[in-house]
C-alpha cells in the first residue's frame, strides 16, 4: 500500500486534484481521508498499484 497527499486552496481545485489522481487506471483506491485546516484543504489517498496484465 502507498499514500498520496494532495492539497488545494479551494474546494474546486481540491476536487480536480483528487479526481485526476484517482482516475489513473494503474491504481486502486483503498481509502480517502479529508481535512480542512484553516487556510487550505488536504486529503490523503491510500492506494495500491495494480499489477500489470501481460
Amino acid at each position: 500500500m502507498k499514500v498520496k497527499t494532495l492539497y488545494g486552496w479551494t474546494e474546486s481545485k481540491m476536487d480536480d486534484r483528487i479526481n485526476h489522481f484517482i482516475n489513473d487506471p494503474r491504481i486502486e483506491v483503498i481509502h480517502i481521508q479529508y481535512a480542512s485546516p484553516v487556510f487550505f484543504f488536504s486529503a490523503m489517498v491510500t492506494y495500491k498499484e495494480k499489477k500489470e496484465m501481460l
